[in-house]
């Protein structure tokens, strides 16, 4: 009977101290979970942010921003606009288009920009692009969108809703995805 009881007792000994340890090592497992995790800390940021692209001394675009924060120091570099941004493009005959977000991040290795959030494209003719989210693929100069737009042409004076659009950044190839409003028809 007494070394039943010992053994008994042993046994919710090694029970208590199982269930201590499985706890503190569910803790430690937090613990290093948190310490593992990667924080992102840009390499440079700045407040009241303008920069202006130039080529040969012909100013190609100018773009200001409340906030401009540089992670090119990751693995995927990329800038980040998370206040807001406004960009004017000059043409040739220096003739202004704009485009304005309230978000807007570039991605480096891919040279794609994604704007998100109050998306407005305004072309030098007054063409209006409205969106809640627009990319521009730099390369191929080509402009995108999946999302819910409106496109007010005042050229052929029409306004067309629908839902995702590409086109060049001229406007002059442009294809809707799925209309869902107006479009011009030439006779």
């Amino acid at each position: 009977m007494k070394s039943t009881h010992v053994n008994i007792t042993y046994f919710c000994i090694a029970a208590l101290w199982s269930v201590a340890m499985l706890f503190s090592c569910s803790n430690s497992m937090k613990k290093i979970q948190q310490e593992a995790k990667t924080y992102k800390f840009p390499l440079g940021n700045a407040e009241n942010f303008e920069t202006i692209y130039t080529d040969s001394t012909r100013v190609k675009a100018i773009l200001t921003s409340p906030n401009y924060l540089d992670f090119t120091n990751q693995h995927f570099p990329y800038t980040e606009f998370p206040k807001g941004l406004k960009v004017d493009f000059f043409d040739e005959k220096n003739q202004k288009s704009t485009v304005e977000a309230l978000y807007g991040i570039y991605y480096f290795k891919t040279h794609m920009v994604e704007l998100r959030d109050s998306v407005k494209l305004t072309t030098y003719e007054g063409k209006v692009l409205n969106t809640s989210q627009l990319f521009w693929n730099e390369k191929e100069d080509w402009i995108f969108t999946e999302k819910p737009f409106i496109y007010l042409d005042t050229v052929q004076k029409s306004i067309t809703n629908g839902i995702g659009m590409d086109f060049d950044k001229s406007f002059t190839k442009l294809k809707a995805h799925k209309i869902t409003g107006i479009v011009p028809l030439k006779e």
